[in-house]
């Protein structure tokens, strides 16, 4: 039997939640390259424009958890508002103090930094909400595969509309719709009574985490740990990809190249939620980095932009399905009340270490080559396929498994709500 996509979007107010999720999710999407071109318009630079990016990159996933658990114990209608709030504020002072000079410089990347560690985790709480709409079970593997293709393809739209607002308008413009989208995005999930029925509070006594959070579970931490692996070759295999069409002499092939990987993950993913799978999550999860490490390791030995354009295509097909059972095994092993905390610790680990991933590659593509820099992403996803086998008793355990249920709106509950509003 398949779970079937329309079926998902039929359910109430499945919809509008998830388009509000999305035009709020669409401002991570703009954001990086529209401050880019914002502080380098303004001051001539383009490594301040990068150090104010990075500010943004590095609090946002650094402190990801932090913003997670807060939702968590404050529920969603009390603690994203405030967020989104002080985002598009930073953003608008930012737009304010940027400038050439050492103090305008620095009251720029200290605004990047303040935005970045208060943006909303709207895509870890939509996933709480699919949760509450549609529970666990095959749905809800069909419900994350959507919502992991659609976030997808959001990073592929948002900088295509971060530079046409730099280029029909101003520098400036991206900058500014970026903190409105992330607002408008927000209030319109917020206003909805599945994310109202997530009123927040305190775990359990069973599933009390602590200072740790979502981490005192040890399959969590084995997870986070795996994901690591994988965000880092990510981001080694972004700065490798455009290494090798250049060292092939086709630098425009890293382009074509980038977008195979983008639409054959959006593929894989979209044929990944509309079936029903038998195995637990835990062990699909297993299989699919298996498949990750197997796709990826033909990479240090392919010269031909063609054929690497086929293992950038299988990579693809694996990783979207891989992200959406991470985060299915993430709402199984997390203790209860810690749901929006497990996703953003998610998000963290991939992002996080793919950040350094794009750090170090450009250094490893000048110092040992591009075959040596692709066989250290290859290593990477080897090595959280490691931590994963170490730890695979663990990930099976999912001790939650089917009790996150006591914030969950019920049927009822939003029946009740449809017949007031």
């Amino acid at each position: 039997m398949r779970s079937s996509y329309s079926s998902i979007l039929r359910l109430p107010h499945a919809r509008p939640l998830l388009l509000a999720s999305l035009v709020g999710r669409l401002s991570s999407a703009t954001g990086p390259l529209s401050v880019v071109l914002f502080v380098q318009d303004q001051t001539g630079s383009l490594a301040q424009a990068g150090a104010a990016s990075a500010a943004i990159a590095l609090t946002s996933g650094l402190l990801a958890p932090v913003r997670g658990r807060l939702v968590d114990r404050l529920g969603q209608r009390r603690c994203l508002p405030p967020m989104a709030l002080a985002f598009a504020a930073a953003l608008a002072g930012l737009v304010a103090v940027a400038g050439p000079g050492p103090g305008s410089v620095a009251a720029t990347v200290g605004l990047a930094a303040l935005a970045g560690a208060v943006v909303p985790p709207l895509g870890a709480s939509m996933r709480v909400l699919w949760l509450s709409m549609v529970g666990q079970g095959p749905r809800l593997q069909t419900a994350y595969a959507l919502d992991a293709v659609l976030d997808e393809l959001l990073f592929v739209t948002g900088p295509l509309l971060a530079g046409g607002l730099a280029t029909l308008y101003r520098p400036a413009a991206g900058v500014l719709v970026t903190g409105g989208l992330a607002l408008a995005g927000t209030l319109g999930l917020v206003a909805s009574p599945v994310s109202r029925a997530q009123a927040g509070g305190p775990a359990t006594e069973e599933g009390r985490a602590g200072w740790a959070g979502a981490l005192r579970a040890p399959g969590m931490r084995t997870l986070a740990l795996s994901l690591a692996g994988v965000g880092a070759a990510i981001g080694i295999w972004e700065i490798g990809l455009v290494g090798a069409a250049r060292a092939a002499g086709a630098a425009e092939a890293a382009a074509l190249l980038l977008a195979a990987w983008a639409a054959a993950s959006a593929v894989g993913g979209l044929w990944y939620g509309s079936r029903t799978w038998r195995r637990p999550a835990g062990q699909r999860y297993l299989v699919l980095l298996t498949l990750l490490v197997l796709a990826g390791a033909p990479m240090s030995a392919t010269a031909s932009p063609l054929a690497l354009g086929a293992m950038v295509a299988l990579v693809g097909l694996v990783l979207a399905p891989l992200e959406s059972s991470a985060y299915v095994l993430a709402a199984e092993l997390a203790p209860p009340g810690t749901l929006t905390e497990s996703g953003t610790w998610m998000t963290s680990a991939i992002n996080v270490s793919a950040a350094a991933g794009l750090a170090t590659a450009g250094t490893l593509v000048d110092e040992v080559g591009v075959p040596a820099t692709l066989a250290v992403a290859g290593t990477c996803t080897a090595a959280g396929l490691l931590v994963a086998l170490v730890g695979r008793d663990r990930l099976g355990a999912a001790p939650y498994r089917g009790r996150h249920t006591a914030s969950h709106a019920t049927a009822r509950q939003l029946r009740r709500e449809r017949r007031i509003l």
